[in-house]
C-alpha cells in the first residue's frame, strides 16, 4: 500500500507540476458542432479504470455476482448519479438557469456537485440491489475505493476548465489562471491555490486508506467501507470548502458545509453500526 501510495502522489505532482502553467484548451478536437473536451475524457477515464479494477476484484473476492448484470447496472447507476450531481448544482443556481435552460444539460462547462452524485448513485445502487436480490452494503464496500480513485482524477477536469481554484497567493505551486477565467473581483490577480488540486491529492490518499481497510484483519462486516468513505469525504469536503470562492450557498451558509457536517455524522453511526455487526 505505501507504494501505491507514493507511486500515486509522484504521479500528482509531476503532472502538476507539469501543466500549471499552461493554458490548455478545455477543447480538444471539434467535428462541427460536436466537442471532444478534456472534462469528459477525463470522467471517462476514472470510470473505465474503476470498472476494470472493480472486475479483477470479483474474481479476487469472489463476488457472486455475473460481472456484465454489474456493468448494466453501474451504467444506470452512473447515469443517475450525473444527473443528482447536476440538480444538486442546478437548485441554487435557479435565477440563471431558469434564463439559460438549455445550459441544464451542457455538464461539459462544469458544475457536477459530488454529493448530488453520491446520494443519487446510493439510491439508485440500492435499488437495483433490491431488485436483483444482491447484497447493496457488500457491494458498497466494493466500490467505495475507486469511487475515491475515480474522484481524484475526476478533479483534473476542474484544471482544464481552469475552475475550483481560490484565493490568490504567490506560493511555489500556485496556478496560473487565464484573465478570461479569473473570478470577479480577482482580475488584477494571476496566481491562486489550486483548491482542485489539494482535493485531488486527498481523495487519493483516502482511496489508498480505504483500500488498506479493506485488505486488513479491521475490515469484519459489510458497510464499514461505506460508511469511512463517507467519513472521510465529508472531512475532506468540509475543510477544502473553506478554500473556495464559488460553492452555492443556503442563507448564508455554504451548501457542501452543511452535507459535509451530515457525512461525517453518518459516516461515525455507520461505522459504529458496521462494527457491532457479526
Amino acid at each position: 500500500m505505501i507504494f501505491i501510495l507514493i507511486l500515486g502522489l509522484i504521479l500528482e505532482f509531476v503532472l502538476y507540476f507539469s501543466l500549471k502553467d499552461l493554458n490548455i484548451n478545455p477543447t480538444i478536437f471539434k467535428i462541427g458542432e460536436l466537442q471532444v473536451r478534456y472534462y469528459g475524457l477525463m470522467y471517462i477515464i476514472a470510470i473505465g479504470l474503476a470498472l476494470f479494477l472493480l472486475k479483477r476484484d470479483f474474481e479476487k473476492f469472489k463476488i457472486n455476482i455475473n460481472y456484465k448484470e454489474f456493468e448494466d447496472a453501474a451504467f444506470w447507476t452512473i447515469i443517475i448519479a450525473i444527473i443528482g450531481a447536476r440538480i444538486y448544482h442546478v437548485i441554487p443556481n435557479w435565477n440563471y438557469y431558469s434564463k439559460n435552460p438549455f445550459e441544464i444539460i451542457a455538464i461539459w462547462h462544469g458544475g457536477l456537485a459530488i454529493y448530488g452524485g453520491i446520494i443519487g448513485g446510493l439510491i439508485c445502487g440500492y435499488i437495483i440491489c433490491k431488485i436483483k436480490n444482491w447484497d447493496f452494503l457488500k457491494l458498497s464496500d466494493m466500490v467505495m475505493p475507486y469511487l475515491a480513485l475515480g474522484k481524484a482524477i475526476g478533479r483534473w477536469c476542474n484544471f482544464f476548465n481552469k475552475e475550483v481554484y481560490e484565493p490568490p497567493t504567490d506560493l511555489p505551486w500556485a496556478i496560473y489562471i487565464p484573465y478570461e477565467n479569473r473570478i470577479k473581483g480577482f482580475e488584477n490577480y494571476e496566481y491562486f491555490h489550486p483548491t482542485f488540486w489539494y482535493e485531488s491529492i486527498l481523495n487519493y490518499i483516502n482511496f489508498v486508506v480505504l483500500l488498506y481497510f479493506r485488505n486488513s484483519k479491521f475490515y469484519k462486516s459489510n458497510g464499514q467501507i461505506l460508511s469511512l468513505y463517507i467519513l472521510n469525504y465529508g472531512i475532506i469536503r468540509f475543510f477544502i470548502e473553506f478554500q473556495r470562492f464559488d460553492t452555492d450557498r443556503f442563507l448564508g451558509i455554504r451548501i457542501a458545509h452543511i452535507f459535509s457536517i451530515i457525512a461525517i455524522i453518518i459516516g461515525i453511526f455507520g461505522l459504529i453500526i458496521s462494527s457491532r455487526r457479526k
